[in-house]
């Protein structure tokens, strides 16, 4: 599902939308920054996903759990409207690690809203029950366990609080207290981001700049005055983006990330530059710069990749034809295995080729 954005003040406000187009490199489309974030906490690869989800909670998951994404739509029905409306929570996962199961939910917020506790508790308490507990209903109890909650804020504001709070109290029983963890991504900057195992969130270090280019944009000033403060915001953006991605590459070289996240988080990076370039003001071919500055870091990537691969089985192909020598020479199995380092089933198959063609 992909979700577009309208201004509204300082606001970016969701609208649906009914086609999905995304990470082509040859065709790169403006779309909203909900669906970006997303598609990066989807990786295929689900290293970095497992790595950041064990720094924001504290979590020893290993790399080889298996993750979920539960269904974020919720329906509420309006009693006095007759219908039923529908509302989207960012993402539910869930994962299984070996006996341990854990249940996430995480939101992702441009602008911290102080209202955030309870819609943070509302998603979560929806998902909790479609998955509640009934076994003990016919005593009158069921159960639910929610999520564990994570709100990530992406622009600076003062007034996030490290920890949002709702109380529920209950007349006369214990008032209970849901707690919620906040991250001020604002605060990160590359180096914490690596240091903390964070990279999958690189891509949005732009974010920084949005404020100041929606400042400009709005403002009394004329078209060349706008113009003038924009290419320098520019110019700072041009740099932020050079370093981010830096960290991606050093990211891939140090194998935290696949060929195809490589590909996926350079998609992000282009996609919200040429979003914040549509919503505040084009001044120069800034989006064909960064597609350029992309090209430079990932197609030798994708060299290095088709290279390496091509040797890799220039090396297999001589190994095939050593065992193929050392077979009709009559050399022993464990022998041919020690001089061509192949798998004992693949000098095996060998063996029963030449046979077949000398009785053919």
């Amino acid at each position: 599902m992909v979700y577009s954005c309208v201004r509204q003040e300082d606001l970016m406000i969701l609208i649906r939308e009914e086609t999905e187009r995304y990470g082509n490199k040859s065709e790169k489309n403006h779309i909203q920054i909900d669906k970006i974030l997303k598609r990066l906490f989807t990786l295929k690869n689900t290293k970095p996903i497992i790595d950041f989800l064990n720094s924001a909670y504290k979590d020893n998951i290993s790399y080889e759990a298996k993750l979920y994404y539960a269904d974020k739509e919720i329906n509420n029905f309006e009693k006095h409207k007759s219908r039923y409306i529908s509302f989207y929570a960012d993402m539910y996962i869930e994962v299984e690690d070996g006996e341990n199961i854990y249940e996430y939910e995480i939101e992702f917020q441009t602008i911290y809203e102080d209202s955030m506790a309870i819609r943070m508790f509302r998603y979560g308490f929806e998902r909790a029950v479609k998955i509640a507990d009934y076994s003990r209903i016919k005593e009158g109890r069921i159960k639910i366990k929610l999520p564990e909650p994570y709100l990530i804020v992406l622009e600076e504001d003062k007034n996030v609080p490290e920890n949002i709070f709702l109380e529920i109290e209950v007349p006369k029983q214990d008032t209970i207290v849901y707690r919620c963890k906040v991250l001020k991504y604002f605060n990160y900057d590359i180096d914490k981001l690596l240091i903390e195992n964070m990279y999958l969130l690189l891509p949005l270090q732009i974010f920084k700049l949005r404020k100041r280019m929606y400042k400009i944009n709005i403002s009394n000033l004329s078209f060349e005055e706008k113009k003038y403060k924009m290419l320098h915001v520019y110019n700072e953006l041009k740099i932020v983006i050079k370093d981010t991605l830096k960290a991606i590459d050093l990211s891939y070289n140090n194998n935290k990330i696949t060929l195809e996240d490589y590909d996926e988080m350079t998609s992000a990076i282009e996609n919200i530059n040429s979003y914040f370039l549509s919503m505040y003001g084009k001044y120069t071919d800034f989006d064909e710069e960064v597609k350029y500055m992309v090209k430079s870091f990932y197609d030798p990537k994708v060299e290095e990749r088709g290279v390496k691969k091509g040797i890799e089985k220039g090396i297999e192909k001589g190994k095939i034809e050593t065992a193929v020598e050392m077979i009709k020479e009559g050399e022993p199995l464990e022998k041919i295995k020690k001089y061509t380092k192949l798998d004992e089933n693949k000098i095996l198959e060998l063996i029963k080729k030449i046979e077949n063609e000398k009785v053919q």
